[in-house]
């Protein structure tokens, strides 16, 4: 458990939230519902649970509570989260936010990185992973991955894990051509997973009428980008369009966006990044820097850290 110290608000973040041993899926990394229903106890047992609606009513007057806060965040539009979170937390009439990246709930396809998280479940030996990548590559364009610069590959944030999952990650998430890694990453799942789609998409994805649910519930929504990707790869007008596609899609449901709020994809952002935030009066954006927020960093709302639910374990 983190050191929670007062006048603090603790931002946590979520992904994965379900029976996992119980599941198709026992080796995905993510957060066993029970455990999930224990450490929601303890928060509100011991500490505030604010809202989207509080947390930036106190963006704007820098008042952060005596007592220690905490906001809910879930990334990535997971079915995990109408079929478990929702349930649990309408039942105990918990507030949270959700960042669904647009196209998976619009569009009903598999986002690349999750492709990467299945297939890592399904195969659990990295060098034979690291081996099709070399074979894909050497069919491709004829390079092995130690023909390529790796000195250039950022190794951040990576406290869950080791070095070739890491490698692996890396290079099928930004580091290889565009081109180049979409074909690699559609063949490995293919072969590892073994699954269309448009049926895995279903399946892992929730859909339109599960956020208008929840939404009609009190849960907040916001802004995850349009297809997840690393905005700071992006030009302005890229990134522009990235946000305004996933607000364009909350405004045809009779969404709320006055006050709505941005989740990097990746944590991905640069300077084009903040400009094009605060030209578009977006409330506050999350990071992946860790961390709480104080009367130290509260100015800093496009910034702000969070914190992983395995910060905070309570089982």
């Amino acid at each position: 458990m983190k050191n929670i110290i007062d006048h603090s608000i603790n931002i946590v973040m979520y992904h994965y939230v379900r029976p996992i041993k119980k599941s198709k899926y026992p080796n995905i990394k993510g957060l066993e519902f029970d455990d999930f229903k224990k450490q929601i106890d303890f928060f509100s047992k011991k500490f505030n649970i604010i809202s989207h609606k509080s947390f930036i009513e106190i963006i704007k007057t820098k008042k952060i509570p005596q007592k220690p806060s905490f906001m809910l965040t879930f990334d990535d539009g997971f079915i995990d989260h109408y079929q478990y979170v929702f349930q649990y937390l309408r039942k105990k009439k918990i507030p949270a936010c959700f960042y669904p990246p647009k196209k998976v709930i619009e569009n009903k396809t598999v986002l690349d990185v999750n492709k990467i998280h299945f297939i890592l479940e399904k195969e659990q030996n990295r060098k034979k992973i690291l081996n099709e990548i070399d074979n894909l590559l050497i069919k491709k364009n004829k390079k092995t991955i130690n023909q390529l610069d790796l000195s250039k590959i950022k190794y951040l944030n990576d406290l869950y894990d080791d070095k070739e999952t890491s490698l692996i990650k890396r290079l099928l998430q930004y580091f290889l051509p565009l081109e180049d890694r979409k074909y690699i990453v559609d063949e490995l799942f293919k072969k590892i997973v073994n699954r269309s789609f448009e049926n895995f998409a279903r399946e892992i994805y929730m859909n339109t009428s599960h956020i208008k649910e929840m939404y009609s519930e009190g849960m907040t929504f916001g802004s995850h980008g349009d297809q997840h990707i690393y905005w700071e790869f992006l030009d302005k007008n890229k990134q522009q369009k990235e946000l305004l596609n996933s607000i364009k899609f909350y405004k045809k449901l009779d969404f709320n966006t006055d006050d709505i709020s941005v989740c990097y994809p990746y944590g991905s952002y640069n300077k084009a990044t903040l400009e094009i935030l605060k030209e578009n009066n977006i409330s506050f954006a999350l990071s992946t820097h860790v961390g709480n927020i104080t009367e130290k960093n509260i100015f800093d709302k496009y910034i702000l850290p969070r914190m992983d639910t395995n910060d905070f374990k309570v089982w």
